[in-house]
């Protein structure tokens, strides 16, 4: 037997339309899932899409956050700078003002050593005038308990007090020489 051409052709249409049920009975729906599956990711894509224009959208701020905070830094550079060169100042000023301390402290120290000799001297001077004084409240006790007659008499009274001075200093050196005290001149 052979298969004549119509068949052939009705095998053919048999094969096709089997092959092409079974295609559309397999394959069709898994198209289908295939095609909802890319639409899901799709979907996905696009939330991920925004996500990440969100995300750029945030860096762009942080990138912008970022300068200011670089701007800000350089000012603060920029003011560090001016500061530690007004400190240098400062520090020379300071230094000068020590040395001058120092000089100051020495001088001080010079003035109390001569204030020291001053009042060495003092003392000794307070100490010779005691003295003197002590003499001369002798001299006026011998003057006044023995009564002299140079200065007594009605002449010293009418002399000028330049002349009375004269006497009294005379009598003075005769008494002083008499009691054994020697007058300063």
């Amino acid at each position: 037997m052979t298969l004549t051409g119509n068949d052939k052709q009705w095998i053919k249409e048999t094969i096709v339309e089997s092959i092409q049920g079974a295609l559309e009975a397999t394959v069709t729906p898994r198209f289908d899932a295939v095609e909802t599956e890319m639409r899901e990711v799709k979907d996905r894509l696009t939330g991920v899409e925004s996500r990440l224009d969100n995300v750029e959208n945030r860096l762009t701020g942080v990138e912008n956050r970022l300068d200011n905070v670089e701007s800000r830094l350089d000012n603060v550079e920029s003011r560090l700078t001016e500061v530690e060169s007004r400190l240098t100042g400062v520090e020379s000023r300071l230094d000068n003002v020590e040395a001058e301390v120092r000089e100051v402290k020495g001088r001080l120290g010079e003035v109390e050593h001569r204030l020291c000799e001053v009042e060495g001297r003092l003392d000794s001077v307070e100490n010779e005038l005691e003295a003197i004084t002590n003499d001369l409240k002798e001299i006026y006790d011998v003057i006044y308990t023995k009564p002299n007659r140079a200065l007594m008499s009605a002449g010293f009274a009418r002399m000028s007090l330049k002349e009375k001075l004269l006497v009294i200093n005379e009598e003075l050196l005769k008494m002083a020489k008499e009691a054994g005290v020697v007058l300063p001149r």
